[in-house]
């Protein structure tokens, strides 16, 4: 295939959810664009995360799934698409979910599939024997490359994207804002996470809180979703210090520009870590019942992970809604003078 070909590359990219996976997937949208760039680059989430791609300047149509379809709606819907490309069907098709939702939805739509390496085995190693199977870590973003290596995409050494409004769209990526950290004028933490084993102590965030506004006099704000307000409501009920709350939100653009305008996110893991790699904000990333090895550190930000080793971690790959052990140490173990340390350490880089 020569260049002239790549006017009419047709390319289909799946990843239906969560947040963090999907931001994850934007290098190799934007290495698949460096190569191919005439080709028609198509890309399939689910609606509630489509903020991601909104403003993507490196996919030609964003295709909103909606997991309430039925399998008749989904074959129709399959059908508009294929309707919509003018020819029979993509010339490749990457599944990068690889479940049974984005296998009903590939079928009949490429001629060349790949899919994303779960890496199964080592997960469940990772958590049954504390031990990754495989001697070299990759992160997501990486795996999700080299599952189409065949492809020969050259890794462009960049890293996560979501785009804002307004944003020059005619540069490849967005520049970086933030090389060194001259100040934490402004903070942004999120306590949120989906599942318990993943969320620090709200009173250490508080506590955490009033610290960085004695110490460095720095301007707080929180963000989340919807899912977080309550745990957002504990951490203001036990802090002293003003902080601007901005949980509640169902705008992942919103949570991004809020992110953007600020100096550090202190988080759990969680999505809202990706939104801030994918801005350039430096990460302090706390660790509990999930390790860096299952591929979902930040990737390629300023950042620093703040974890303890405790002999049952991981005991998840995704978190759990309590801990198995009932003491929860992987969390507790972690104090307010570990955060401030990493912290102070990264301001060195």
């Amino acid at each position: 295939m020569n260049k002239n070909d790549f006017v009419r590359f047709n390319i289909l990219v799946i990843r239906l959810s969560s947040m963090g996976d999907i931001l994850l997937t934007t290098p190799l949208i934007r290495q698949l664009r460096i190569k191919y760039h005439q080709a028609r680059i198509d890309f399939i989430c689910s609606k509630q995360f489509s903020d991601i791609y909104k403003n993507n300047p490196h996919i030609s149509n964003l295709l909103d799934y909606d997991k309430s379809l039925t399998s008749a709606e989904i074959n129709n819907f399959k059908k508009s698409i294929l309707m919509n490309l003018g020819s029979k069907k993509y010339d490749i098709v990457i599944d990068l979910q690889k479940n049974f939702r984005s296998l009903n939805f590939k079928r009949g739509l490429g001629y060349n599939y790949f899919s994303v390496k779960k890496h199964r085995l080592n997960k469940l190693s990772l958590v049954y024997f504390k031990k990754p199977l495989e001697k070299k870590f990759m992160n997501m973003s990486e795996i999700y490359r080299h599952c189409v290596q065949c492809l020969n995409i050259p890794d462009d050494g960049k890293g996560l994207e979501i785009w804002l409004s307004g944003e020059n769209t005619e540069i490849i990526y967005p520049p970086e804002k933030r090389a060194e950290t001259t100040g934490l004028k402004k903070i942004a933490i999120a306590p949120g996470a989906r599942h318990l084993t993943k969320r620090w102590l709200p009173e250490r965030f508080a506590e955490l809180i009033d610290l960085l506004k004695n110490s460095y006099g720095s301007e707080i704000v929180i963000v989340g979703g919807n899912d977080d307000i309550p745990t957002v409501n504990e951490i203001l009920s036990l802090t002293k210090s003003e902080v601007s709350n901005f949980s509640g939100s169902s705008s992942i653009l919103k949570t991004a520009e809020i992110i953007d305008s600020c100096n550090l996110l202190i988080t759990n893991d969680t999505g809202v870590m990706h939104i801030a790699a994918a801005r350039q904000v430096p990460v302090i990333a706390i660790f509990g019942s999930t390790v860096q090895d299952f591929g979902f550190s930040p990737f390629r930000v300023r950042n620093k992970v703040v974890e303890k080793d405790v002999s049952c971690r991981p005991c998840s790959h995704i978190g759990r809604e309590s801990c198995p052990k009932g003491h929860f140490n992987c969390m507790k173990k972690i104090t307010v003078e570990d955060v401030i340390k990493a912290i102070n350490n990264l301001l060195k880089v």
